[in-house]
């Protein structure tokens, strides 16, 4: 199968955040999107880990599981960047202060179970980014959130061609 034609970003701007003022309920929210369950930070090690996996029997995809954990560090630095306006401490910790966990991480070696739970986290992420969006108040800092789900859009179409087209015989 032939992945070139993929894409994992969308080729619009993130927006810039404008008129933050301190706030510790956005705070709480943006560091949930973080570092939580299906925040970045566990989406960014998960797919280290498969592409270090994936590269033994199907470089190709492990490359894409590399590109998708690069967006999505470039996520993580838009929130943590966020945080900081908002008048919050971008540490690595879920809103109830509880610090990040390895413990989400899909350590899955088979190609086809990682793609169906990355598939599945993705739309995860995308559901808190759009809750985030029903609950802050700041509209620029909404603009970013809507710009990033487009981005985890394209990661489960990605994830999903890759499904669809290749055999599970390899890992």
């Amino acid at each position: 199968m032939n992945f070139e034609n993929i894409v994992l970003r969308d080729q619009s701007p993130y927006p810039e955040i404008e008129d933050a003022l301190d706030d510790r309920q956005t705070v709480a929210i943006l560091k949930d999107l973080a570092s939580g369950r299906a925040g970045e930070l566990n989406g960014i090690l998960t797919y280290c880990f498969q592409s270090t996996i994936a590269d033994k029997t199907n470089p190709d995809i492990g490359e894409i599981f590399e590109e998708i954990a690069i967006v999505e560090m470039r996520h993580l630095g838009l929130i943590m960047h966020a945080i900081t306006k908002f008048g919050g401490v971008p540490r690595y910790e879920s809103a109830n202060g509880s610090p990040f966990s390895t413990g989400a991480i899909n350590y899955s070696t088979k190609l086809k179970d990682m793609l169906e739970l990355d598939i599945r986290d993705e739309q995860l992420a995308i559901d808190g980014y759009n809750q985030a969006i029903r609950m802050v108040k700041n509209e620029s800092l909404k603009a970013l959130l809507a710009r990033i789900i487009l981005d985890e859009q394209l990661h489960i179409e990605a994830l999903k061609q890759i499904r669809d087209n290749v055999q599970f015989l390899s890992i």
